[in-house]
């Protein structure tokens, strides 16, 4: 929820849980010029986030949109 509310409150578009033909990203964020596809991980490592977002296709599903995708994995650890 922190990460919502800090991307919004910059001013970014920002959307959680979206869903895609192969599982839900965790948060994605829209600039004026850049697409961000986020996965976030709780005691793990942000390859392992990584590793998700690559396996599952995030991207694909934002292909036709217009905008460079980024790719972001998150570690939080506890």
């Amino acid at each position: 929820q922190m990460l919502y509310v800090i991307f919004s409150l910059l001013g970014t578009y920002v959307d959680v849980e979206v869903r895609t033909p192969s599982g839900r990203v965790d948060m994605v964020m829209r600039t004026a010029t850049t697409l961000y596809v986020v996965e976030l991980k709780l005691n793990r490592t942000a390859e392992a986030a990584m590793e998700q977002i690559n396996l599952k296709n995030y991207p694909e599903r934002f292909a036709l949109c217009g905008l460079p995708v980024v790719k972001v994995g998150i570690n939080f650890d506890m």
